[in-house]
């Protein structure tokens, strides 16, 4: 006889296609962090090339990670509106006070790496994790700030 055979078939069938599912959704979260770092690049790139210092541009990476960034730290709280936010952190003119504006638990890990010559200017943002997983986006854009700005290498 073949009593409950069709119930640990089914059984199985849901272990499997969960764990399908679980993967999918990894996948899907490594595949967006991936783009919000090549995202987060771009725009340290551009800050870098109108002139901006290092660490405007690395607020600037960061605020474009703000999607891949984990737990909000600080403030704490559901009823608090995030885009209000960024233009205060943004113009913060130290890091302490960047941190009491807004703060992200991935934002710790973020590295930003700038490299720039008289025609280029090279960004590369890596985001690590929780889960001991990194994702790295790079990003060149043409360096034009040196033409119009008194340019003194900040």
């Amino acid at each position: 006889m073949r009593r409950g055979q069709a119930m640990i078939e089914t059984v199985f069938a849901v272990i499997i296609v969960t764990g399908i599912l679980l993967v999918a959704w990894r996948f899907s979260e490594m595949l967006a962090a991936r783009l919000f770092a090549e995202h987060a690049a771009a725009r340290a790139a551009r800050a870098r090339t109108v002139g901006f210092n290092a660490f405007m541009c690395q607020k600037t990476a960061r605020a474009a990670l703000i999607p891949a960034a984990g737990r909000r730290l600080w403030p704490t709280g559901t009823d608090v509106d995030v885009a209000r936010l960024v233009p205060d952190y943004l113009a913060s003119e130290t890091g302490g006070r960047a941190r009491g504006v807004l703060d992200y638990a991935r934002w710790a890990t973020t590295r930003l790496s700038l490299q720039e010559d008289a025609t280029r200017v090279r960004s590369e943002v890596r985001l690590e994790t929780e889960e001991d997983w990194a994702m790295d986006g790079r990003s060149e854009i043409e360096a034009h700030a040196p033409f119009y700005m008194n340019f003194q290498g900040r």
